[in-house]
């Protein structure tokens, strides 16, 4: 199953909530109809004679009675208690109740995951972070979105959860957050939080996370007055202290006086807690399979998930979370948020031993207490082709073909990346951790090679830079100008975490430098074309928010003249002999589903990157069927002469960022450069 596939899986899944939610809108009305007009039937009585001397048996003789009347004649109770007038208000009241839970709740988070993680109780993990755990944390994200071709998404600690827990969360790849819990951070190694980071860099991946955040907006609407009653019993909306319970006396929590109210409250949006449950399950349970299975496909390590979940099992705590919203999120995480259910088809996720046995056949069954030592490469690649072969049969769901689409994330993407920063001099990572010193490296990599261009941009920058900020980008430009150009593009996708941390007028001011600096140019090259289209829409994605806008449905035939300059674009940068590029872009053409009609090669002097640009802007509008099968000819293109240059991959990788389809570096074009360098 490859990208587009996962992201017209998650469209039916949507259709898929919207029926499970009429059933469950369905099923709340008669369960609310039911005890609200039995509660009526039971209290008429007793309104009806307060003023009478004689007093009317009591609330619960009544009910009693009712209870009796409804198992001797169900017709007959419930013609009693179903009248029209409390049934048209009693159904009024929930349908207006749910659909404003559902509006305030998907409005609160129009603006993507960094709202989720900060009502879970997360502290964002800053670029320039000197905590040890924190950065390792960083570390290993930074490497795992240079790796899948993804943004960096912004990354939150849950200080006061103790157990192992991890989300994600995000309407679309520019505006996803992750999060980890403490107990996560501080319990599980290296390999083992790699493992959980990679489950959830495939839900963001392919899609899952949009729909996490529909569902959360819907499940809102059902749960909010159990919200409410336990900010009513507890007074607060943040978490317990991790060492509190209500179970030890010196810790016992104080209720408020509204605390009754709030006790019914939690009664009356507990009616809804199974079918929201069940929606949950019914939309959820698979992909966690399929995300674990990512996560071993991604790292090529089983041990790295395995061994977390199992920590999670061994864990007396588990994966549980004290906030009083995690039930409203239980679908993100890697492991459910409480214990497991007694009635199993309630649960969100599954069971935890059935998930290792997935990934390790030989398990048990027994959480060990006992941590062993990491296992040598060797290990994990037995450990891999053993999974391979094993009984997991989701892996053959996971594995794309060759002959239709990009390369997967491997373990070959994870390693260029861990390199690929590793080889930054010491003063870049230090740069790369604060928002000027990120602006900065941006500058540098920006700096054309001509001298009085050169000059002319450093003018500019002299200008606009405070004296310390302007000192700093003079340290820094040999450093970026001695870096080999593989290094330069992962390099600025590591700025934008810190630029992310700008205020709205230092990002403004930034673009317009930025903009300043490119202008001297008079054109744009490919590569500050790449550069600028990354940085540019996954800061616009953070400063402006998300595009959420529904896809427009086409047909190939609509955009031809779109294909036809992308595909001369490619063709050209591939091979600079005419004839070459004409039976590079003939053979990324054959793959367009033109349905006849034809498509022709435009010289170099007939296309440039503005009507590149205008191209991606139209493409991407459109369904996920159509732009797979322009990404599909486009890669095609790059490949026909059988190698791909550090120049084709970086414009191809623009295009399917433009396309909202993010791919892993080309590690062999990456080596091919290497070689060439050493000969």
């Amino acid at each position: 199953m490859d990208f587009f596939d996962r992201q017209i899986h998650a469209r039916q899944q949507s259709r898929r909530l919207a029926w499970l939610l009429a059933l469950a809108l369905l099923a709340v009305l008669v369960v609310n109809n039911l005890l609200l007009c039995a509660l009526i039937e039971c209290l008429r009585p007793l309104v009806l004679n307060a003023g009478s001397v004689r007093h009317s048996p009591g609330f619960l003789f009544n009910a009693l009675n009712l209870l009796a009347e409804a198992l001797r004649s169900p017709g007959q109770f419930a013609a009693t208690i179903f009248r029209p007038q409390p049934v048209f208000w009693i159904s009024l009241g929930t349908l207006l109740s749910i659909a404003g839970g559902c509006w305030y709740k998907i409005r609160r988070l129009a603006e993507g995951g960094t709202v989720v993680a900060e009502f879970l109780g997360g502290r964002r993990v800053t670029a320039g972070t000197t905590d040890a755990d924190e950065r390792r944390l960083r570390d290993v994200v930074e490497e795992m979105a240079i790796a899948s071709g993804l943004p960096v998404p912004e990354i939150f600690v849950l200080d006061c959860e103790r157990g192992i827990n991890t989300f994600a969360a995000g309407h679309t790849h520019d505006d996803a957050a992750i999060g980890v819990t403490r107990g996560c951070l501080k319990l599980l190694n290296r390999d083992e939080l790699q493992g959980v980071i990679a489950h959830e860099f495939s839900h963001i991946l392919y899609g899952d996370t949009r729909l996490n955040m529909r569902l959360i907006g819907l499940a809102h609407g059902f749960f909010w007055p159990t919200l409410l009653g336990r900010v009513l019993i507890y007074g607060q909306s943040t978490p317990l202290p991790p060492d509190a319970s209500v179970l030890v006396e010196k810790d016992k929590v104080n209720f408020l006086p509204t605390a009754p109210l709030g006790a019914l409250l939690v009664f009356i949006g507990c009616f809804s807690l199974p079918f929201v449950r069940l929606i949950k399950s019914a939309i959820c349970r698979q992909r966690e399979w399929l995300a674990d299975a990512a996560a071993v496909q991604f790292t090529r390590n089983p041990d790295g998930i395995a061994a977390a979940l199992k920590k999670i099992g061994g864990l007396l705590k588990q994966g549980r979370l004290n906030t009083p919203y995690a039930e409203m999120a239980s679908h993100l995480y890697l492991a459910n948020w409480d214990y497991e259910p007694w009635l199993a088809f309630l649960a969100t996720h599954p069971p935890l031993d059935r998930r290792v046995k997935a990934i390790e056949p030989a398990f048990d069954g027994q959480f060990p207490k006992v941590k062993m030592l990491d296992p040598s490469q060797k290990e994990r690649d037995r450990a891999y082709a053993k999974f391979m072969a094993g009984s997991m049969a989701i892996d053959r769901v996971l594995v794309p073909s060759t002959e239709t689409n990009f390369p997967p994330i491997t373990s070959d993407h994870l390693r260029q990346a861990a390199l690929i920063r590793l080889a930054l001099p010491n003063e870049i990572k230090t740069a790369l951790r604060t928002p000027d010193g990120a602006a900065v490296i941006v500058y540098c990599l920006l700096l054309s090679d001509d001298e009085t261009v050169c000059a002319r941009q450093q003018e500019i920058l002299q200008t606009n830079l405070e004296p310390a900020v302007y000192g700093q980008f003079q340290t820094l430009r040999p450093l970026v100008a001695a870096l080999e150009e593989r290094y330069k593009l992962p390099l600025a996708e590591s700025a934008v975490p810190a630029l992310r941390e700008n205020d709205a007028g230092s990002h403004q001011a930034f673009s317009a430098i930025q903009q300043q600096i490119i202008d001297c140019n008079g054109s744009l090259d490919l590569f500050e074309y790449t550069l600028i289209k990354m940085v540019q829409r996954q800061l616009h994605a953070y400063f402006q928010g998300p595009v959420t806008a529904q896809p427009r449905f086409g047909r190939v035939q609509e955009v031809l003249p779109q294909c036809t300059i992308l595909l001369s674009a490619l063709a050209h940068v591939g091979d600079d002999d005419e004839t070459a590029a004409r039976a590079a872009f003939a053979r990324g053409a054959e793959f367009l589903d033109t349905r006849g009609e034809t498509i022709t090669f435009l010289t170099r002097s007939e296309w440039d990157l503005a009507g590149v640009d205008a191209a991606l802007g139209e493409l991407a509008a459109y369904h996920e069927p159509l732009r797979r099968n322009v990404l599909l000819a486009c890669g095609k293109t790059v490949a026909a002469d059988g190698r791909v240059t550090l120049r084709e991959a970086e414009l191809l990788r623009a295009i399917a960022e433009a396309l909202n389809c993010p791919i892993p570096p080309f590690v062999e074009a990456l080596r091919s450069e290497e070689l060439a360098a050493s000969e």
